[in-house]
């Protein structure tokens, strides 16, 4: 990889979603195929296994092994929103932004195939959840 490359750390979802005026504040639930309910806002979000720096660490090497496929275009922020179920299975990939950039697509496939997540909780009980996960590439430094 050309170490002019960086890959952001991840910025909390709680920040992102301020950054994006997204409204969290009322809870809806919404279902999924099997008829469990899948909660928009949580007392706490569904996490990476390791904290922050572990995903930080896990996307930075899944975009050094894809860098060579990424263009000026996947510059940015890429948004990508799943589901984490009860047991921290992950399902229902999808980029929010930057849909059609090898970011999103990079970001998608290591999300999709990466470790269990650690389930959302609310009141005490692990619950189905989204997540909204960003992943940032800057451009080289010339």
């Amino acid at each position: 990889m050309n170490p002019a490359y960086k890959v952001l750390h991840v910025i909390p979802i709680t920040l992102i979603a301020f950054l994006l005026s997204v409204n969290v504040h009322a809870q809806t639930k919404k279902n999924d195929s099997t008829n469990n309910a899948i909660v928009d806002k949580v007392e706490v979000e569904a996490s990476f296994p390791g904290g922050a720096h572990a995903w930080a660490t896990y996307i930075t090497n899944a975009i050094k092994d894809n860098i060579q496929k990424l263009r000026r275009s996947d510059y940015g922020t890429c948004i990508v929103r799943f589901i984490v179920d009860t047991k921290g299975r992950v399902s229902d990939v999808e980029a929010t932004t930057m849909k059609k950039s090898r970011l999103a697509k990079i970001a998608i496939e290591a999300i999709s195939n990466g470790p269990k997540w650690i389930p959302a909780q609310q009141n005490g009980k692990f619950v189905n959840a989204y997540r909204l996960q960003p992943v940032t590439l800057e451009p080289p430094e010339k």
